[in-house]
């Protein structure tokens, strides 16, 4: 199974500056999976073992109101794939 958190934008600004920002965490840009409805079309993947560090880099830094993105838990595997909102980081 892969798993990985994704963070999707209401403008392509907002993911160009977020990725900008996480890139110490080792985050990486990539198009919005087709299962996902978003504004711009970009998204910032996080691999579980970064997302602590990407999280607090994004609290502390981000100027983002949760309005502005999405935040999702996402699992592929086999023929399915789960995705699932989490709430606003805080």
């Amino acid at each position: 199974m892969n798993e990985y958190y994704l963070l999707t934008f209401e403008s392509t600004h907002a993911a160009i500056s977020t990725e900008k920002l996480l890139k110490p965490a080792g985050v990486t840009i990539m198009p919005v999976p087709r299962f996902i409805s978003a504004s711009c079309g970009i998204s910032v993947r996080i691999s579980p073992d970064r997302r602590n560090t990407a999280e607090k880099i994004f609290r502390e830094s981000s100027n983002l109101t949760p309005d502005e993105y999405a935040y999702y838990h996402i699992n592929t595997g086999g023929s399915e794939t789960v995705c699932d909102r989490l709430e606003d980081i805080k």
